[in-house]
């Protein structure tokens, strides 16, 4: 899929119908393929996925700047975006983040409604809702098995990087320690509650940010201890990819899924190991594996620890080689 910003026309995509339909019926369905368009904040870590938007809103020291790639030089550096020149009403900037915190909980139904209602409501006021360029845009993968470690790659296929000493750059085609990102929650400003930030770590346990040097010149770097209001990153991602990080998200936890119903989370974990186990392993049919006070314990804290597939794995793999099943 490619990249939309405001202004596209949406391509029109052709239907064939029955006889029966062309001859009669002017009621209409649903478009299956219908998907999510828009750049939305993300709803978490965990569920930044495809292309991204990372911005800094304006601080006491720094404008507000995303991070951009110069494709000439290959540089990385803060793009400064244009002055809003006015700021959203309390009550909207409350509903965004109340939007942004309950975006991981809607369908994919649900998740369209929202775009559609914040294009026709006019709810964007901000101008920088989404990128201008598309060497501003950066895609996200998910490290394997991983809910808080990402990659960010640029349009030319070079990988976001940071080495010992702060310095940011994309030079590489290939994907090491130093293109690893650690995504974190960031805090609401010191009122403990969550903003709809983000504070992204580079492997060296940095956190990037921007700052003003000699000259009111702005530079990016990452070298800060310690998470403040310029390393509390806006991060957005289009809309369309919401859907699918969520179903990764539930494969790499462990969570089962029922297409009525939406997303449910693992509550009985010895049933969701027989059913692993029925799935998996042909002569494991009808067999349990979740027996002892401590084998439940195990799974208890792999599950809390966002490891629940991993550990069910190596259990299946134990299994099968003690002959367990």
């Amino acid at each position: 899929m490619g990249l939309k910003f405001k202004g596209d026309k949406p391509a029109k995509k052709k239907t064939k119908l029955s006889s029966s339909r062309a001859a009669g019926s002017s009621s209409s369905r649903p478009d299956p393929d219908a998907h999510l368009e828009g750049w939305l904040p993300a709803p978490s870590p965990a569920l930044l996925l495809g292309p991204s938007y990372l911005t800094l809103p304006a601080t006491d020291l720094t404008p507000a700047v995303c991070v951009a790639l110069n494709p000439t030089t290959g540089k990385v550096y803060p793009y400064v975006l244009p002055s809003a020149g006015t700021t959203a009403s309390a009550g909207k900037g409350k509903a965004a983040a109340a939007s942004a915190e309950m975006l991981a909980s809607l369908d994919a139904d649900e998740l369209e409604a929202l775009v559609d209602d914040e294009v026709a409501g006019g709810g964007g006021t901000d101008e920088h809702a989404e990128p201008s360029d598309v060497h501003h845009v950066w895609v996200c993968s998910r490290v394997l098995d991983s809910n808080d470690k990402v990659t960010f790659r640029s349009g030319g296929g070079k990988f976001l990087g940071c080495d010992e000493y702060g310095r940011v750059s994309a030079e590489r085609e290939a994907r090491g320690m130093q293109e690893e990102w650690t995504l974190e929650d960031a805090a609401a400003g010191g009122s403990g509650g969550a903003s709809g930030r983000m504070a992204i770590r580079s492997a060296y346990g940095k956190y990037l940010s921007v700052d003003v040097v000699a000259g009111g010149k702005v530079e990016l770097r990452c070298d800060e201890e310690k998470e403040g209001a310029t390393e509390r990153w806006r991060v957005l991602m289009q809309g369309e990819y919401v859907v699918k990080a969520k179903q990764q998200f539930d494969q790499r936890n462990g969570i089962k899924t029922k297409p009525s119903a939406g997303y449910t989370i693992v509550t009985d974990l010895a049933g969701a190991e027989v059913d692993a186990i029925r799935k998996y392993h042909h002569h494991g049919r009808g067999s349990t594996s979740v027996g002892t006070a401590e084998d439940a314990r195990e799974l208890k804290r792999a599950r809390k620890e966002g490891k629940l597939a991993e550990a069910m794995l190596d259990r299946r793999a134990k299994l099968k080689s003690d002959r367990y099943c």
